[in-house]
């Protein structure tokens, strides 16, 4: 299964009520990016192939056409453009967050909303994977998601994998020349480093739509 819708529930706050966000009235920034602050605290390195982005939601739908705004506490206003899916293009600095800035949601009064949060490998899309490369990926990812959850470290959870959103198939390839076909999920192809120890490569039969992460147990 893809990991990243799973990740949204699962992973410290997944959704984060913002309560009654009143026209004018300020929520803070924490309460809407769960983790985030946690992450940004890893030095760069240890975050480098892990991708977070936050969408906000109504009803468990994307709310598109809501304007945001960071305020600082010196008054100043960043504004958080927000695409059509509900997803933040802008997120707040670590300087921002720790510095207690809040959100401003220009909505109606009575208006409840939430905020998912996505995983993503930093991974492009390609036909032709260096193996070691994918499993570096896993292996710093889910590295990157214990040492930001601290405390609660043994509950987040670990990816097992990756998947390949409509590449049609794939196979594994060894250092003696042989192939295993890669097998499928939900409609993507799916790489385990743990059932494709010693592999190569990864070659794919289509330019995968998307790359996510892949949890078996979902």
């Amino acid at each position: 299964m893809k990991r990243r819708a799973a990740l949204a529930g699962l992973l410290i706050l997944g959704f984060a009520p913002l309560a009654h966000a009143d026209a004018g009235k300020t929520v803070p920034a924490t309460k809407v990016f769960p983790f985030l602050e946690a992450l940004l605290k890893l030095p760069p390195a240890d975050r480098a192939r892990i991708k977070v982005t936050y969408a906000l939601r109504r009803d468990g739908k994307p709310a598109a056409g809501v304007k945001a705004a960071l305020i600082e506490a010196s008054g100043a206003r960043t504004p958080l453009p927000i695409d059509d899916q509900g997803r933040f293009e802008r997120l707040p600095t670590l300087a921002q967050l720790q510095a207690k800035a809040q959100l401003h949601l220009d909505v109606p009064a009575a208006a409840k909303f939430g905020t998912a949060m996505l995983l993503d490998p930093v991974l492009k899309p390609s036909t032709d994977y260096d193996a070691r490369e994918l499993v570096t990926t896993v292996e710093e990812s889910n590295s990157a998601i214990r040492k930001a959850a601290g405390a609660m470290a043994l509950m987040a959870p670990q990816m097992e994998g990756l998947s390949f959103q409509k590449a049609e198939s794939g196979v594994a390839v060894f250092p003696n020349g042989s192939s295993r076909p890669l097998p499928s999920d939900a409609g993507a192809v799916v790489f385990e480093p743990d059932q494709f120890k010693g592999a190569t490569r990864v070659r794919l039969a289509k330019i995968p739509a998307a790359v996510d992460y892949y949890d078996r147990k979902k």
